[in-house]
């Protein structure tokens, strides 16, 4: 069984990307939602995830590069846990954060929100 952790402060984001995990059983994945930005990190070593799937939230450079240390944090304390973007394809500073990170390693790949769930479930699947 795969933990995934869902890392975003939109709830109800994370609470359906979970039921849609836990609806598809034959995926094998563990979904576990980590709510409290602050708290991630620690969560995500203390649960030992596979991956984590990280919100990039819209906007503003400030929020990119707590993003970015959150993600470089996250690497150190969990070295085996792959790291997954979700970015807004309307948001061009995050997809300019996302594909820098992927350059340093700082996370292994990124989607878009307007992906499907099965495209999600394959990159997840392939981690």
């Amino acid at each position: 069984m795969k933990k995934i952790g869902f890392i975003t402060t939109n709830k109800m984001l994370a609470q359906s990307l979970a039921a849609a995990v836990k609806g598809n059983p034959e995926l094998e994945f563990e979904p576990f939602l980590l709510l409290d930005p602050q708290q991630a990190s620690l969560d995500a070593e203390v649960l030992k995830l596979d991956v984590a799937v990280v919100d990039v939230i819209d906007g503003a450079a400030k929020e990119t590069e707590t993003l970015l240390s959150f993600c470089k944090r996250l690497r150190m304390t969990v070295p085996g846990c792959r790291q997954l973007l979700l970015v807004s394809q309307d948001d061009k500073i995050g997809q300019k954060m996302a594909i820098c990170a992927m350059k340093s390693k700082t996370v292994d790949d990124f989607v878009f929100y307007d992906t499907s769930l099965e495209y999600l479930f394959a990159k997840l699947a392939a981690f």
